[in-house]
């Protein structure tokens, strides 16, 4: 196993829960990329494709405002603008649809496989209550419930429900008087990502799993029917290998001639210490794309989808913007001073989908990613989905929708599309 964030962790745990040997590399701490410092939301409410009808001439918008919820750094590397290409391809309605059923069809089984995880014994923070969306514009409630009705669409086993105004102020009265509704999505739950994966990674040492942390893999070698895995303080050798190290993929897979489509999508987020006036639930403000949770004794603040960024230095003008969004939202919370503020990568590929599953021609090679702002949400259930692959063969329908042979070779979106959508021919 390479990658020790919330998905790598699971799946190891979920590998060893039923008899595997596991190894897992990680080349910082466990849970300290993108895992440490996002929303931790369950919620099958916002399992949907990046990519949709309208996302392209929002994209355009907040191109020009390096402060919008969305922006793609002006680039000229081939691999990005190929992937823009099929990420444009990926917009189409068609496209979207198939992508929001399979998408849903996951979430819905996401929560049951976070309460299977702690039956396990993984033990870490958990709230079990609902998501709030509040709407300050008419245009943006419409929006929201037309949201509902797409996801009742699909199949959401948990239908968003309108709120009025009051109603929205008697469940987090934090909330600014001229909300004018919302709507609640019943199903969603949210943790603390951080406790999280110490919690899943204690479960998993306590197992009988291996980890190595601060270890970056520098090969992988096949050698007969069997693989080594290379760092620069050990050797493993593994029947199997799953990489679930986000961007950090790419290159490992280069290396084989393997060129997985994945984009690297930075976001923010600022942690307060938690204070009387703040809010007592999750929000999700749906004009800033903001995500607002309350956990024990810290709310924390994030959003952004930066994409094509090179690194990880905060961006105060970012940090702000989804500041000024929350303290809009949320007129009488009193800010402590000095919040805790983060940057992470999240990988994403270009249908919006996360590439769960063997990859074609190298037998032994899997990969778990481009998860995008779902990775705490599917992750119990990815760990699932894979070791019943590795360990006992079976391959659940779901996971075709997730393949990542759809992205692999000469026109591999190109195909994908015109066998399921009817799109490009």
């Amino acid at each position: 196993m390479i990658g020790g964030g919330a998905v790598g962790l699971c799946v190891a745990e979920a590998l060893v829960s039923r008899g595997g040997s596991v190894t897992l590399f990680e080349r910082d701490r466990c849970g300290g990329g993108a895992s440490a410092g996002n929303a931790g939301w369950i919620t099958p409410s916002l399992a949907v494709p990046v990519p949709g009808p309208g996302v392209i001439g929002e994209s355009l918008r907040w191109l020009v405002n390096p402060s919008g919820p969305l922006w793609i750094r002006p680039t000229v590397s081939p691999a990005m603008i190929a992937w823009i290409g099929r990420f444009l391809l990926s917009c189409a309605r068609p496209a979207y649809e198939r992508g929001l059923v399979a998408m849903q069809l996951a979430a819905a089984q996401a929560g049951p496989a976070f309460d299977r995880l702690a039956g396990r014994g993984a033990e870490f923070e958990l709230h079990d209550e609902p998501l709030l969306y509040p709407a300050f514009e008419q245009s943006e409630l419409e929006h929201l419930l037309n949201v509902a009705d797409e996801l009742r669409g699909a199949g959401a086993g948990d239908p968003l429900e309108r709120l009025s105004a009051s109603d929205l102020l008697g469940l987090e009265p934090a909330l600014a008087a001229d909300v004018i509704g919302g709507v609640i999505a019943r199903g969603d739950r949210r943790v603390r990502p951080e406790g999280l994966c110490d919690g899943v990674r204690r479960a998993l040492l306590a197992a009988g799993g291996e980890v190595f942390e601060r270890a970056s893999v520098d090969s992988l070698i096949r050698d007969g029917s069997t693989w080594i895995v290379e760092s620069q303080s050990t050797m493993r050798r593994a029947d199997a290998i799953v990489l679930a190290c986000g961007v950090a993929s790419t290159p490992l897979l280069a290396a084989f001639g393997v060129r997985l489509p994945i984009a690297g999508a930075k976001g923010y987020s600022r942690t307060f210490t938690a204070q009387p006036s703040g809010p007592r639930h999750a929000l999700y403000l749906e004009a800033p794309k903001v995500a607002i949770s309350a956990f024990d004794g810290a709310v924390r603040m994030s959003g952004t989808l930066e994409l094509g960024a090179r690194g990880l230095a905060l961006s105060e003008r970012r940090l702000a913007a989804i500041t000024a969004a929350a303290q809009r939202a949320l007129p009488g919370w009193e800010m402590p001073g000095q919040p805790l503020d983060w940057a992470g990568m999240r990988s994403l590929s270009p249908d919006g989908l996360p590439f769960i599953g063997p990859i074609p021609g190298w037998d032994g090679i899997h990969v778990a990613t481009g998860h995008a702002t779902l990775g705490i949400t599917l992750a119990p259930l990815t760990g699932e989905l894979l070791a019943d692959l590795l360990l006992d063969g079976r391959h659940a329908d779901l996971m075709a929708a997730f393949d990542p042979a759809r992205a692999i070779g000469r026109g591999g979106y190109l195909r994908t599309l015109r066998a399921t959508t009817g799109g490009p021919r």
